[in-house]
């Protein structure tokens, strides 16, 4: 079930950022405009974000293996489309198709941490999902770039069918559903915001996001200029932080057992902070150590976030666990898209690395926020609200 988990993660998050590394061989090959290139990201990701809170209760009705074989068919057949697209039509068909899949196995996927997999486990699953995601994201734009460079663009579709029909394949030993009748969604979605750990978790994901997602964006290009390398050299900050995920990710559940998700949220945000706070402070010196010891903090910290998932799919009711997985699944994504917007903003007030030290700025400050909300966020309001709600 770890498999299935990790495959997942690995694949939406890879999805995008492979793809955005080829899309000048793209463009180039099919004869399509520069205006194009948004687009390859867009048709992916705009249906992915805008579906996520509906296919939540597509899950809690029939299941997370229905859905998991659904979506994984469905990304296989997108990306089937894009690697022998003719013409920019069939290529964004199968993008659209790709981003509509995600939408479903996501949250299906965020289900499996409660329902398929011992408590004790719960929190290694979450944080084996987020480093899968920090490997898709760190490792796309240099498979990307390989691929499309050394064999055809092409390629870069091909590599993500063979990740899908795994993800297709693993599907079989994911819960089968159990037939109940789940509330309308306007329904659903006031009865679990009443939980005081969903929306603690929401927000304090969204800070997290809004900060690291858009400084993320933005550290290839800044550091392609600060250190005058080319696209695949200036990514390699992102492995930095990837590594340190993943290096961080046995000792989650270690944490929280003993310290409780809200100490462990709290320490890994502030450690989040101390290093986008670092990296601010370093602004155009090139010093080398220092930064790889401050991408490490980031990355090391990111990971101790992933009880915001399993605190939250411990307590909500178990039929509406596909909705709840579905709301922190657009929350990230959503948070994301914002945080890229802002930090956009400050980087195109000029010159590049100021706003990007500008951006990394406020990304420790929204951090440092979320630190010192976490515990009181993450513990219920009463002693026995986990008990009522099951």
């Amino acid at each position: 079930m770890l498999a299935l988990i990790v495959t997942v993660g690995f694949l939406v998050a890879v999805d995008n950022t492979i793809v955005a590394a080829a899309a000048g061989s793209i463009v180039a090959d099919l004869g399509a405009g520069i205006g194009l290139v948004p687009w390859l990201g867009l048709g992916y990701t705009l249906p992915f974000a805008a579906l996520l809170v509906f296919t939540g209760p597509v899950i809690d009705r029939f299941g997370a293996r229905a859905v998991l074989r659904w979506g994984g068919a469905g990304f296989t057949l997108g990306a089937l489309l894009a690697a022998t697209a003719w013409g920019t039509a069939p290529l964004m068909a199968g993008r659209v198709a790709q981003g509509v899949a995600a939408a479903a196995i996501v949250p299906a996927t965020l289900t499996l941490l409660r329902s398929a997999l011992p408590p004790a486990h719960r929190s290694i699953g979450a944080a084996g999902w987020l480093a899968a995601l920090a490997c898709g994201l760190a490792g796309g734009p240099v498979l990307g770039g390989a691929l499309s460079q050394y064999l055809h663009w092409r390629w870069v579709f091909w590599a993500v069918l063979a990740c899908a029909v795994v993800v297709l394949l693993l599907a079989g030993a994911a819960p089968a559903g159990q037939g109940e009748r789940t509330p309308r969604l306007r329904r659903a979605l006031p009865e679990l915001m009443r939980h005081q750990t969903l929306t603690g978790s929401l927000l304090l994901q969204a800070l997290w996001g809004i900060g690291v997602t858009g400084v993320a964006f933005f550290t290839p290009l800044a550091y392609g200029e600060l250190f005058s390398v080319g696209p695949g050299t200036a990514a390699l900050p992102l492995v930095i932080v990837a590594l340190a995920v993943i290096a961080a990710t046995p000792l989650v559940g270690r944490a929280v057992r003993r310290l409780g998700a809200g100490a462990a949220v709290a320490g890994g945000l502030a450690t989040v902070a101390a290093g986008l706070g670092t990296l601010a402070v370093l602004g155009n010196e090139p010093a080398i150590v220092p930064r790889l010891a401050a991408l490490a903090l980031v990355g090391f910290g990111s990971a101790f976030t992933a009880p915001l998932t399993t605190q939250v799919l411990e307590v909500v009711p178990s039929r509406l666990a596909g909705t709840a997985a579905g709301l922190l699944s657009a929350s990230r994504e959503l948070s994301g898209a914002v945080g890229v917007g802002l930090a956009g903003a400050l980087v195109a007030l000029g010159p590049l690395v100021d706003g990007y030290t500008r951006a990394l700025a406020l990304s420790a400050v929204l951090t440092a926020v979320a630190a010192s909300l976490a515990t009181r966020l993450l513990l219920p309001r009463h002693i026995d609200e986990v008990r009522k709600i099951r």
